[in-house]
């Protein structure tokens, strides 16, 4: 299938202040709607985040995967994939629980920290506005999500590198959904995702200037599969190396997470899952990592909260 399946919606009209731009607006609501319940992915153009910023992003963890596993290493939240074949990732994480969540950055290189702070306060306004875009495709009001959410410290950014792939083996991260509200992705330079729909995956095309955006678990809970959490995985390119950034829009993790009345004693219907707490999913989710279990059905997934028929 082919990658322009992944529809692309121009969102310039959120950042224009003329009434002409209702219309604009309402398209783009329009056809995030859609790709929310068919894909739960989309490409966003003229997204407001500058283009050189991304790039400068993108060289800087270039410059910081290319230094020293001792250096790497030495810092808490960083992470090299340990299969029993050769790397096939690492990534650099900053969570956004403190006023100091930056100072885990390194001084190599330099004005590493600067940038990345640039980069998350650039994601985090986008973010508030992907929050209100998707609070009006779910017809609520547009200041919902924001008030449910109510805190953005468990917001992360995430570098990625991926190594070229081997003869026998590809897999860069495997089939899997996210947790959270909803992810913002930068691919770059190198392709490489991909999104899962009726069986098939559907390569989604590096753009230097587009970002893609997939709705994470809780959004497809609170909305009791109105919007769909799509599984996806990235497969790593042979003979090159891929590079891409992550924004994760999270809850708190005390914050309680079940299907909303909207859509379901409101409407007549029954909930699709029980209630629970956010953290208690992540920690079953991190489990899934730290001690994999023998059976590939057993992986914890946000069904493990589905309420059966």
């Amino acid at each position: 299938m082919a990658s322009s399946a992944i529809p692309t919606i121009d969102v310039s009209p959120y950042f224009r202040s003329d009434e002409e731009n209702e219309e604009g607006k309402k398209k783009a609501m329009e056809q995030i709607r859609e790709a929310c319940i068919t894909y739960g992915f989309f490409q966003i153009a003229n997204h407001g985040i500058p283009l050189d910023s991304l790039s400068t992003t993108m060289d800087m963890y270039k410059t910081f995967f290319a230094t020293s596993d001792e250096e790497k290493l030495s810092l808490p939240d960083y992470l090299k994939s340990t299969q029993e074949s050769a790397g096939t990732y690492e990534h650099f994480r900053i969570r956004f629980s403190s006023s100091s969540a930056f100072d885990v950055c390194p001084n190599n290189p330099p004005h590493f920290r600067q940038v990345l702070e640039e980069m998350a306060s650039h994601f985090t306004k986008l973010g508030v506005l992907l929050e209100r875009i998707i609070s009006e495709c779910l017809g609520l009001p547009p200041d919902f999500l924001g008030n449910y959410t109510n805190d953005r410290s468990r917001d992360a950014l995430m570098g990625l590198h991926y190594f070229p792939a081997e003869e026998d083996e590809n897999t860069g991260k495997p089939a899997h959904e996210d947790p959270g509200c909803f992810t913002i992705v930068y691919q770059y330079e190198v392709g490489g995702l991909q999104v899962q729909k009726d069986g098939h995956w559907i390569p989604i095309a590096p753009s230097k200037d587009k970002l893609v955006v997939n709705i994470g678990d809780v959004i497809q809970v609170l909305s009791n599969n109105k919007f769909k959490s799509a599984t996806h995985r990235v497969v790593r390119p042979t003979e090159t190396h891929r590079y891409s950034c992550a924004f994760f829009y999270n809850l708190q993790g005390d914050k309680w997470v079940e299907p909303l009345p909207q859509f379901t004693t409101e409407i007549g219907e029954s909930p699709e899952y029980r209630g629970f707490h956010f953290d208690e999913y992540l920690q079953l989710r991190l489990r899934n990592r730290s001690h994999p279990p023998a059976r590939p059905e057993d992986f914890i997934h946000i069904t493990h909260y589905s309420i059966s028929s």
